[in-house]
């Protein structure tokens, strides 16, 4: 026998799926009355688009304030996160395989102060994790998928190390704004950029806010990095790659380890949140394109403030301390920065901020060799277009990436 919250559910995904199924009939309807939205949208990506968005909106007149804050249960946020988590993809075998297996914190040796101290408004929330990690005797686990592409097997294991030596690897980090996503979400896009690249591919499964809130997220992505060091792989031979809320974490990554004196082979990155302290022109530009909609910086739920600071009110200090590198890197000091390819399409909500980002790092670097520094914007593309993987785009991008990281 159903209780109340039960018959509520059903009654919600019940009203959630002839929705859905309005959307899509009236985009069907207006894709052969009007066209396509955008020259390159087949049918079925300007449908699916349309659903997406309108599965995830947010109406401004529904969020709430900061009058209202201490009434919001993150917890509740968090399950609801997890109830519409980003659903599993499939890699094909004549790609690659992938493997679960798990990174043993109490087995990454750290030297906190040396590797933390210094970082701004991370500082004290990195101690206190490492603090934490060694108060549990470091049995904290980081569970990771590796992925060796088709061509590799045979000459390339699941044990995480060297196969040969100098051998390369991508550790990839998911998007899905700090709250969502896994390797498992991004298995079908991991994949096929390893397979391009002839690499295998280490994707994590950090922490996701809002339970656990930043710096979180980079702790596990130093551990993850420091972990392939102790594995016999030498930093210069990882590739950092990420999308959207990832490619924050990749540049953020990039940003820490450099500040140690420790430089990676080079960076991808497809779609990065390079600035979540700003909005940009973009936003509304393209809000009719996107898929991709968020609540702005003033609401609470923002999913910059849900990722930095849950719970916590906004002010010039909070703005602050989110405009520093290793929260915003399109702030970051980008002297010396290692080969990068950035990807993005021009009808995504942040493309404003991801164009800034590589205009950034191009005036940073003005003696460095022409496409060092590359960046592709993609026409009619949205946010991380590249998980379309039917679009043609999407694969030309994965392709390009791929062949981008085989050459570093």
């Amino acid at each position: 026998m159903l209780h109340a919250a039960g018959v509520t559910e059903l009654l919600s995904r019940a009203a959630l799926a002839v929705s859905m199924v309005a959307v899509a009939a009236q985009s069907t309807l207006s894709y052969y009355v009007k066209g396509p939205r955008c020259a390159k949208w087949p049918l079925w990506f300007q449908v699916q688009r349309d659903t997406i968005h309108r599965a995830i909106r947010t109406r401004p007149e529904e969020q709430p304030t900061d009058e209202g804050i201490e009434q919001i249960d993150f917890g509740k946020v968090a399950a609801e996160c997890r109830r519409w988590d980003l659903p599993e993809s499939k890699l094909p075998r004549d790609i690659g395989t992938c493997r679960r297996a798990a990174i043993r914190v109490g087995e990454v040796p750290v030297d906190a102060p040396a590797a933390f101290g210094g970082t701004g408004p991370a500082e004290r929330g990195l101690m206190a994790l490492h603090a934490a990690d060694c108060g549990s005797g470091g049995r904290r686990e980081i569970p990771y998928e590796l992925t060796v592409p088709a061509q590799m097997q045979g000459t390339a294991g699941f044990e995480c190390a060297p196969a040969a030596e100098g051998e390369r690897i991508i550790l990839y980090l998911h998007g899905g704004a700090y709250k969502l996503g896994s390797a498992a979400s991004h298995r079908g896009l991991t994949g096929r950029i390893a397979a391009r690249a002839g690499l295998r591919c280490v994707t994590i499964d950090y922490r996701l806010a809002p339970l656990h809130p930043y710096p979180a997220q980079l702790h596990d992505a130093y551990i993850a990095f420091r972990y392939l060091v102790g594995r016999g792989f030498a930093a210069g031979d990882v590739v950092l790659a990420g999308d959207s809320a990832g490619g924050n974490l990749a540049l953020a990554l990039a940003v820490l380890l450099r500040q140690g004196g420790v430089q990676v082979r080079g960076l991808l990155l497809l779609s990065p949140w390079a600035d979540l302290a700003a909005e940009r022109a973009s936003i509304r530009r393209n809000a009719r394109f996107d898929f991709l909609t968020a609540p702005p910086l003033a609401s609470p739920l923002s999913p910059a403030r849900v990722f930095y600071a849950p719970g916590r009110r906004l002010d010039a200090e909070m703005l602050r301390e989110m405009a520093h590198p290793l929260v915003s890197p399109v702030h970051a000091d980008f002297g010396g920065f290692p080969p990068t390819l950035i990807q993005a399409g021009d009808k995504e909500i942040i493309v404003d901020e991801i164009s800034q980002l590589h205009a950034n790092i191009v005036a940073a670097n003005p003696d460095a060799a022409p496409g060092r520094h590359a960046y592709e914007c993609y026409p009619d593309m949205v946010h991380v277009f590249h998980q379309f993987l039917s679009l043609p785009d999407a694969q030309l991008a994965i392709a390009r990436a791929g062949e981008f990281v085989q050459s570093l």
